[in-house]
């Protein structure tokens, strides 16, 4: 598993996090400034979470991401609200 491939290549990922599946346009990846904990930036689109409804931007821990899988699935438009340079972030690759 590659996120930065994915983020360059504009893929959709899809993985389970905190028993949730989660599908994901992937914006950016590098590690938390404050933890140091590698995390990723992404706006989830499809699945569910436990805290608030679907669409939805929150960062998530890549140690917790399991059966993470990137799909053939692309996208062309950067999601709502995008911006760079995540001042959360050590980045490592962004859109």
């Amino acid at each position: 598993m590659d996120l930065c491939d994915a983020i360059m290549r504009r893929q959709i990922i899809r993985f389970v996090y905190d028993g949730h599946e989660r599908v994901v346009i992937p914006e950016a990846h590098g590690t938390h400034k404050t933890t140091r904990n590698a995390v990723l930036r992404g706006y989830q689109i499809r699945g569910t979470s436990s805290s608030r409804g679907v669409p939805l931007w929150d960062l998530f821990l890549v140690q917790k991401m399991q059966d993470v899988e990137i799909l053939e699935e692309t996208f062309r438009d950067n999601p709502p609200q995008y911006r760079r340079g995540d001042t959360h972030i050590n980045i490592r690759c962004e859109l």
